[in-house]
Order: structure tokens, then sequence, then C-alpha cells
């Protein structure tokens, strides 16, 4: 225990200077290393770490017990996200590193030698697919289960659950999609495009030019509007992780035109840490039903 760690001196002027005891502070930095080294660690420390949301989910459907921890936090733009000192700790304490690396690789210091598990290098939102998480999970599965030996059996059988998912989850967005087919959409972000192309719903406009998105071009949106002319019931997707202005300005166009205006639909690609990968889908096909 530290005690009497300052000492007063006879006051000057009405102010009470104070000394410090040379073994009180001793006694302190010891205690301000011991935190450091030994705190610290032990509260950042995690299992497993994901980059994003739904490779998170994704551990979870296959094993409710895992420790994961995902470096996005909350309300974050994954397209400018910068990893801070004590998501690096996190990150070299794991024992292992799953990615989306098409997603996640422009992230500086994003490094797990020996231990990281890429799903995704060569596209972007595959998580958004039930085809493209079908054939990662039993990937995803092996590596859980040598990680937690313990857990194997559990897994084995969670990942007959999880594929069934899957098919549910495909037919579920096939009968959704299927109002969204006539009229096509016009979106944000990029985020479900190939998803809606898979399931034969056009996509007219993009407002974002880049996979990692940017600001809106004048042009963007005047090609965006020449669409919503040619195809004034399309449906408007937003992103609840962006803004959404220049869906906002399109459904003010239609408006003054005559045209019923319509709710913005506002998905969420990522969702949050802790909600497994179908939990993430159910939220969206809700907000695609409205």
């Amino acid at each position: 225990m530290i005690q009497y760690l300052y000492h007063p001196i006879a006051p000057r002027n009405g102010l009470c200077k104070f000394r410090l005891d040379l073994k009180s502070l001793r006694n302190l930095l010891r205690l301000s290393v011991f935190i450091a080294f030994f705190l610290l660690p032990m509260i950042s420390r995690a299992t497993i770490v994901t980059t994003l949301p739904p490779l998170a989910g994704m551990v979870l459907l296959l094993d409710t017990e895992a420790d994961v921890h995902c470096l996005l936090p909350p309300g974050a733009d994954a397209h400018d996200f910068q990893l801070s000192p004590r998501s690096v700790q996190t990150l070299k304490q794991a024992k292992l590193l799953i990615r989306s690396s098409f997603d996640d690789g422009h992230w500086p210091g994003l490094s797990l030698p020996g231990h990281s598990l890429d799903l995704w290098p060569e596209t972007a939102h595959a998580w958004l697919s039930p085809e493209n998480v079908r054939q990662q999970l039993p990937r995803l599965a092996a590596v859980l289960q040598k990680l937690a030996p313990q857990r194997k059996q559990r897994i084995s059988k969670a990942l007959i659950q999880a594929l069934q998912q899957c098919d549910v989850m495909d037919s579920a967005l096939k009968q959704t999609f299927m109002r969204f087919r006539k009229d096509g959409v016009i979106m944000q972000h990029n985020a479900w495009e190939k998803v809606l192309k898979a399931y034969h719903v056009p996509v007219w406009n993009v407002l974002e030019s880049h996979h990692h998105g940017d600001n809106i071009r004048p042009r963007r949106l005047e090609s965006a509007l020449t669409q919503l002319a040619k195809h004034p019931a399309a449906a408007l997707w937003g992103n609840k992780r962006n803004a959404n202005r220049g869906l906002e300005w399109l459904n003010n166009h239609r408006e003054k035109r005559g045209q019923a205006a319509k709710k913005l639909l506002l998905l969420d690609p990522l969702g949050k840490c802790g909600m497994n990968w179908t939990q993430l889908m159910q939220a969206n096909l809700r907000e695609m039903s409205r």
C-alpha cells in the first residue's frame, strides 16, 4: 500500500505546495509497470480475432463458446478504419486471425503470420451470399476444431445445422428479391450488388464508384437520375453506416415529378459483433420486406 504519497510544505501566498516522497514514487512506478504488462493484456486478450463482425458471426454459427473479438468497433466505417494500439495488442495475442482481405486488405498493420485464415481474398462482401458462406463453412469448422479439440463433435453438429441455415437463407432471399426483379434497384454502396445480380435483380446504378466508397460525383448523380426516369419505381437501397444524401436527393426528384416518394431501405452489410451470421441476414431481410 502507498502511504503518505504527498507531504505538505509550508504554504506561500495562500497556496499549498507538495513534495513527492521518493519511496512512494518508486512504488507508484512499480504499480504502473504491473498494470501495463499484466492487467492490460488480460483485458484485451482474445483467442480468435476477426476483422469484421460478419466473420465473427460465422464463427459463432459454428461454435457459440468461441472467444472471439472484432477489430472493427460498432458504428465504425470499414473503408477508412485504422488499428488502434490496443487493437494491435489484441491481435498479437490472438491464436487465430480471420479476415476477408478484399475488404480489409487496406488496413495498415493487419498481420498474424502463420495464424491467419483469409476467407475471401478476391470477393467483396462475400458473406452476404449464402452460397459463398456455404463453401467456406467446412474450412472454417476444421480450423475451429483444431483450435478447440474438446468441442470437435459440437462443431461438427453445428456445421450440419449451419449448412442447412444457408439453404433456408437462400430460399428466403429468392422469395424476398422477387419483389425487386421488375423495377430493379439503385443503391448507395455496392455491398449487395453481386448478390442481387446472382438472384437476377437488376441494379441500375451504384452511387459510390469504388468498392471502398468515396464521395459521389455529379456525373454519378446525373446517371442515376437518368436511370430513375427510366425506372421510376426502382427501390433505393441505402446503407446504415453511411450518409445517404444522394438517394434522398433522388427520392426528392421523384416526388417533384409527381411520382410517389418511397422509403429508403437502409441495409446493414456488417451488423455487429456478437450477432451470428443468420441473425445478420434475418435483420436485413426484415428491412427488405418493409
